[in-house]
C-alpha cells in the first residue's frame, strides 16, 4: 500500500506576496503624482488653450421680446420657420417680418432692434464690441446701449453707431437708403459695389440721410433736417418713441385705415402753360400697390377714397402727374395718396393753387392797309404793345360777312415784330371781290380785328 505525503502550506508566503504588492502600488501612486500629472499641470500647450478659452470674444445672444403678425426666424441656416415667443437667437441668425408684422429684438447688452412690416435682417456679428448687422429690406429702428460700437450694413452702406437712436429704411428694388437720427449721432460710409468708399459723413440728432445708389456721385448722397414732434403723428414712430420712454409696452394697434406721413409722398404744384404740374418723392416702402392722386374745390382735408381721384397708377416710380381739367377763377386742393398691399390707405401732405379767372380783355385791335402789285397783296398792319399778346392771324374771304373765327380758320398767323404777310395768291389780275382783316390775340384767346381791305378785281378800293 501506497502513501501519498501532502506538504502543509507556509502562511508566510502570502504575507510576503501581499506586502510586494502593496509596495508596487504605491510606486506607480508614487510615479504618476510626481511625474505625469506634474507634466501635465505645467504644460505649456495646455496654458496656450486656457489662455485662448479666457481672451476669446464674448459673444451676446438676442430675444424676441415682442412680435406682432407673420414673423419668421432663419435659425443656422436651415430656412425660415415661424417665430416663437421669447425665440433666443444667436451669432448668424436672421429674422424676416411679413406684411402688417413687426418684432422687437432685446440684444443681451440691452440694445433693441425693432424690425417694420416686410423687413429682414440678419445677425452677422455678435462679438462684444463688435457687432454687425445687416439689413437686408425694409424699415428697422434701433435704440443702442451706451458702450460697444455697432455697424449696420445695408446695400453698399455702413452706418456706424453707439449710444445712438435711429432708424434705416432700405429699399433694395429701388436702390435707395435713409437714415434718420434722433439721438446722438451716427456715421454713414456709402461704397460702390467693389467696396470701395466713396462718401463718408456724420449724421446728427435730426438730420436725414438720403442715399440714391442709382445716381452719380456727387448726386448720391444728401443731407435734410427733420421735425422730431411732426413724425409723432405716425403709427410707427410715436410707438418707437413711447417705447423708449416706458409710455407703451404693446403693440401698436392694428394697422390704421388712413395713415398721413412726411417721409415721402412730398408733394408740390406749378401752374404753368395752362396745367397744374404735381411732382412728388415717391412711396419708400415695399408694401405699395397703387397711387391716387385726389383733388378737391372746396375742401383742404382731402384723402382717398373720399375725393375725387383724377390719377390712378400702379407704377412706384410714377412722380409726376399733369392737371389740365380745372375751371379758371377757382382754388383747388391736390394730395397724393397710396393704397398700401393691404388695402389700408397713406396720404401725404396736401398742397393749393389758384388757378386766376379767366381774361375777357380784347387786346388791341391792329390797323391794317394794303398794296397790290403783280406779286401779290402785301398787307401791312400796326405793331401791338399789349404784355398778354400773343400773335397775329391773317384772314381772307370772298364775302365781306363771311369772315369766319381767327381761332378756327386763318390764311396765316405771324408772331409780334412781323406786321405784314404777302398773298401771292392774289395779284392785280385776280377778278372778283375779294376781302382781308388781321386779328390780334393775347395767351387767353381773346382777339381783336382790324378794319377790312376790300380789293375788286385787282383794285384796292
Amino acid at each position: 500500500m501506497m502513501y501519498y505525503y501532502k506538504r502543509k502550506s507556509n502562511p508566510f508566503k502570502w504575507v510576503i506576496i501581499v506586502l510586494i504588492f502593496m509596495a508596487l502600488g504605491a510606486l506607480v501612486y508614487w510615479f504618476y503624482y510626481n511625474y505625469f500629472s506634474r507634466i501635465e499641470l505645467n504644460n505649456p500647450k495646455a496654458d496656450n488653450i486656457n489662455a485662448l478659452i479666457d481672451n476669446s470674444p464674448r459673444l451676446i445672444s438676442g430675444a424676441l421680446s415682442l412680435k406682432q403678425g407673420e414673423v419668421q426666424i432663419n435659425i443656422g441656416q436651415k430656412g425660415y420657420s415661424p417665430a416663437l415667443d421669447q425665440a433666443v437667437l444667436h451669432q448668424g441668425d436672421k429674422i424676416k417680418t411679413g406684411a402688417n408684422s413687426l418684432a422687437v429684438l432685446d440684444l443681451s447688452d440691452t440694445s433693441k432692434i425693432r424690425l417694420a412690416a416686410n423687413t429682414e435682417i440678419s445677425l452677422t456679428n455678435l462679438q462684444e464690441n463688435n457687432i454687425l448687422l445687416e439689413l437686408i429690406s425694409g424699415r428697422i429702428y434701433n435704440n443702442l446701449a451706451l458702450p460697444g460700437q455697432y455697424q449696420i450694413k445695408s446695400l453698399n452702406a455702413v452706418i456706424g453707431a453707439s449710444g445712438s437712436k435711429f432708424e434705416i429704411q432700405a429699399d433694395a428694388v429701388l436702390k435707395n437708403l435713409a437714415v434718420l437720427v434722433f439721438s446722438n449721432n451716427v456715421n454713414l460710409k456709402i461704397n460702390d459695389p467693389e467696396a470701395i468708399l466713396l462718401i463718408s459723413s456724420r449724421l446728427d440728432a435730426n438730420e436725414r440721410g438720403a442715399v440714391d445708389f442709382k445716381a452719380i456721385k456727387k448726386d448720391m448722397f444728401k443731407i435734410t433736417n427733420f421735425d422730431l414732434n411732426a413724425l409723432t403723428n405716425q403709427v410707427w414712430y410715436k410707438w418707437n418713441f413711447d417705447l423708449d420712454t416706458g409710455l407703451a409696452q404693446n403693440p401698436p394697434d392694428q394697422e390704421p385705415a388712413f395713415e398721413a406721413i412726411s417721409d415721402s409722398l412730398v408733394l408740390t404744384a406749378l401752374l404753368k402753360d395752362n396745367s397744374v404740374n404735381l411732382s412728388w418723392s415717391i412711396y419708400n416702402q415695399d408694401n405699395f400697390k397703387a397711387y391716387k392722386v385726389v383733388r378737391s374745390d372746396t375742401k383742404s382735408d382731402l384723402k382717398y377714397p373720399n375725393d375725387q381721384v383724377i390719377k390712378s397708377s400702379d407704377a412706384k416710380n410714377l412722380a409726376a402727374y399733369s392737371d389740365t381739367t380745372f375751371s379758371p377763377g377757382k382754388k383747388y386742393y391736390y394730395r397724393v395718396c397710396v393704397v398700401k398691399t393691404s388695402d389700408k390707405v397713406a396720404c401725404g401732405n396736401m398742397v393749393s393753387i389758384d388757378i386766376p379767372a379767366k381774361d375777357t380783355l380784347a387786346p388791341a385791335a391792329p390797323s391794317l392797309s394794303a398794296t397790290v402789285s403783280a406779286a401779290g397783296m402785301n398787307l401791312n398792319w400796326s405793331l401791338n404793345n399789349d404784355a398778354d399778346f400773343k400773335e397775329y392771324r391773317v384772314l381772307r374771304s370772298y364775302n365781306s360777312f363771311n369772315f369766319s373765327s381767327p381761332l378756327s380758320d386763318y390764311l396765316a398767323k405771324k408772331n409780334l415784330g412781323i406786321e405784314n404777310y404777302l398773298d401771292k395768291e392774289v395779284n392785280f389780275t385776280s377778278p372778283g371781290n375779294i376781302y382781308y382783316r388781321v386779328c390780334s390775340l393775347d395767351t387767353s384767346d381773346n382777339f381783336s380785328c382790324s378794319n377790312i381791305i376790300t380789293v375788286e378785281n385787282g383794285v384796292i378800293k
